[in-house]
């Protein structure tokens, strides 16, 4: 296998050369991000024109989808860890007294985990969770 990196950045030693392609293994990262605010956030969808509030709206919707791709990607990799290591308090217990209604079939014992706030949340966007179901992604979340 071959593997070519185009870059407009001068490449004059193997370390820069690598310094391009950490660079670059951000991208994946950054384009997460990008969903979450366009798909997960709908923010292409929103009606304001005026430059002020499209900068406020930025502003509050990157908070919001830098946390939500925080809290997917930790669920994907330590699943168990309580929630609150992403959320506030006052988010796990809005979670944790929502749980009821949004998840039946999802008993909460002890502390809310990652997983678990995860899931709840997605339920909030129509999400079922079933043993055979995908993990949520940005429409439900």
């Amino acid at each position: 296998m071959e593997w070519l990196l185009l870059s407009n950045a001068p490449i004059e030693s193997e370390e820069a050369a690598w310094g391009a392609v950490t660079a670059y293994q951000k991208r994946w990262g950054i384009e997460e991000l990008h969903k979450a605010l366009k798909t997960g956030c709908r923010l292409e969808g929103r009606q304001h024109e005026a430059r002020e509030h499209l900068e406020n709206l930025l502003a509050l919707t990157l908070l919001t989808s830098v946390k939500l791709l925080r809290l997917r990607t930790l669920s994907r990799t330590l699943p168990d860890e309580p929630a609150d290591a992403v959320l506030a308090p006052a988010e796990v217990q809005v979670l944790q007294a929502m749980a009821p209604q949004l998840s039946p079939r999802m008993p909460l014992q002890g502390a809310l985990t990652l997983r678990q706030a995860l899931l709840l949340i997605a339920a909030l966007g129509g999400y079922m969770a079933n043993p055979q179901k995908r993990p949520p992604g940005w429409l439900v979340l």
